[in-house]
């Protein structure tokens, strides 16, 4: 299968708005989507604090409770909401647990907003990070 056509590079012309949908198109077919990357480790060599990439969502670290490995959030007690920001000036739309260290599930304990998000572990000992996505539009 052959590589899709640079926008950029047709030589027809097209009306702005189109050329601009084609170019997001052709950058995502071309492996250029990026949900962050890391800008910092923890002792362990853990990734612990990130960029945003080019997605509407953020890569957000939490440490276990107690823990003082660089994670600007920590789980308190198993089931206990801890208050994130998530500076994605939207009202998101849900989260993943990217990545933790032992079994673990997070629920959201109150509805989140446009600065900030609730969310509680099921086990305060384990290490995660989270992705939490942002609602679309402008």
């Amino acid at each position: 299968m052959s590589s899709p056509t640079n926008p950029n590079d047709a030589s027809f012309s097209m009306p702005r708005q189109m050329q601009q949908w084609m170019q997001s198109i052709h950058k995502v077919t071309n492996g250029n989507l990026d949900f962050g990357s890391t800008t910092g480790l923890d002792s362990t060599g853990t990734p612990n604090d990130f960029n945003t990439g080019n997605t509407k969502g953020v890569l957000i670290r939490v440490g276990a409770s107690g823990s003082s490995n660089g994670p600007k959030y920590n789980w308190t007690t198993s089931g206990t909401g801890v208050v994130i920001n998530h500076g994605l000036l939207k009202q998101p739309i849900g989260f993943h647990v990217v990545d933790s260290d032992k079994p673990l599930t997070v629920h959201r304990t109150v509805t989140a907003d446009t600065n900030q998000i609730t969310l509680a572990p099921s086990d305060a000992s384990a290490n995660a990070t989270l992705y939490i996505f942002s609602s679309g539009g402008q």
